[in-house]
């Protein structure tokens, strides 16, 4: 229990870092306390509530929140989630870890290589 809860404190800070927290949580969920893919998810998305709300409320002290954006990419992000409930309920659960593995492998990797482009001064990618 306590590792549990000492690991989640360590995802939720990584989360506040920008580094990816929720997919590092659903990763030590399924692995660590054998919790089933989809109820990793969920619980991932209550996580997410959380954690995030600290940032929510800075942002919104600094008048960072656009309305229209937020209203647009909530739109969005409620018909990702419908079309997501429909689909990993007809995918098998050891297809949809093996597709979310990946998905977690090729965002690494994007992340990985737009560091490492920044990082360089203009003259240095020439």
């Amino acid at each position: 229990m306590i590792f549990t809860v000492i690991a989640s404190f360590v995802i939720a800070v990584l989360s506040g870092m920008g580094v990816g927290g929720g997919g590092l949580f659903v990763v030590f969920l399924a692995m660590f306390t054998e919790t089933p893919q989809l109820a990793a998810q969920g619980i991932n998305l209550l996580f997410f509530l959380f954690s995030s709300g600290s940032a929510v409320c800075v942002h919104l002290s600094k008048r960072k929140i656009f309305g229209t954006a937020v209203l647009i990419m909530a739109s969005f992000g409620i018909i990702g989630a419908l079309a997501g409930t429909a689909l990993s309920s007809i995918i098998k659960q050891t297809l949809l870890r093996k597709i979310f593995g990946v998905m977690l492998v090729i965002s690494g990797i994007l992340s990985l290589k737009q560091s490492f482009t920044q990082s360089k001064s203009p003259e240095e990618i020439k």
